[in-house]
């Protein structure tokens, strides 16, 4: 990976933000890794010397992993939690690593932090919709403690909002009252778990043996891309903004009157355009 600093940050920040001890060990994947898409995951490994990347865009994760730190250090003397114990284990004969922040040994609970946003807490606190990846993420860390001999009756988030307002506190009543909100992730059967390991690893590995053999990587479905979906706008003659948008290009011809015509918007892929490290080297983002 290579580090741009296009806003001219002081080097002291760019020493920390590009300073980062990570590693999976001898692991053939991650817990992190396994729920990327396989495609994004190859051209990583592939183009890893060729990437770039703004060393301000590294921020918010570091911000994480510094206030990780934090906590962990805070509670090192703490002889009811285990903290930061990275657990390796084999599924169908492919290593798998996963470090998780806290196990609570009276509560028998997995505690994972995440530095986030209240936009991703929103539905867990509103309608009780955790995020799927930090469900399936966290399911994965407890059976790895699980296979390593540890009971686990619990799966705990505790999110810490970097956007959180206090002015928003007060106003809302729905909205968090501090920036440190606890989630309780569902626990699924150890049998679930491994269920779902097998099926990413599958996944992944049936990715790289074929790139081996044809050098193709397999297309990020809409959901691994963060696709908007399509919509059918109903214009006016004259006017720019859309009257109504539909969901169908029938429905919004069923609903078309006078001087009025349907316009196509495509759905943008927030991850492709925004976020993918790789899309430079993606065949499906520099075709579509």
């Amino acid at each position: 990976m290579k580090y741009t600093n296009i806003y001219n940050l002081p080097q002291i920040i760019v020493n920390a933000l590009t300073f980062d001890e990570y590693s999976a060990g001898d692991a053939d994947y991650s817990m992190t890794t396994l729920l990327k898409a396989p495609q994004q995951v190859i051209l990583q490994k592939e183009n890893e010397t060729a990437l770039v990347q703004d060393v301000s865009d590294l921020f918010f994760s570091r911000m994480g992993t510094w206030t990780h730190e934090g906590l962990e250090k805070g509670n090192k003397d703490n002889p009811d939690i285990i903290c930061e114990r990275r657990h390796t284990i084999s599924v169908n004969d492919v290593k798998i690593s996963g470090a998780t922040d806290v196990y609570d040994r009276v509560k028998h609970e997995v505690i994972d932090y995440k530095t986030t946003s209240y936009y991703a807490v929103k539905d867990a606190l509103l309608y009780d919709k955790v995020k799927p990846d930090w469900e399936q993420q966290t399911n994965g860390y407890a059976y790895m403690w699980r296979a390593n001999g540890f009971a686990v009756r619990g799966i705990k988030i505790i999110a810490i909002l970097r956007d959180w307002s206090r002015a928003m506190s007060f106003r809302d009543k729905k909205y968090p009252k501090t920036p440190i909100v606890s989630l309780d992730i569902p626990l699924w059967s150890e049998q679930e778990q491994l269920d779902f390991l097998m099926e990413r690893v599958a996944v992944h590995e049936q990715a790289r043996k074929e790139y081996m053999i044809t050098g193709e990587t397999p297309e990020c479905t809409d959901e691994e891309r963060w696709k908007v979906q399509d919509k059918w706008a109903l214009m006016a003659k004259g006017k720019k903004r859309a009257l109504k948008l539909y969901n169908t290009e029938s429905e919004a011809h069923q609903n078309i009157g006078d001087n009025e015509y349907v316009e196509f918007r495509e759905g943008k892929a927030n991850k492709c355009e925004n976020y993918c490290p790789c899309k430079e080297f993606c065949p499906q983002y520099l075709t579509k």
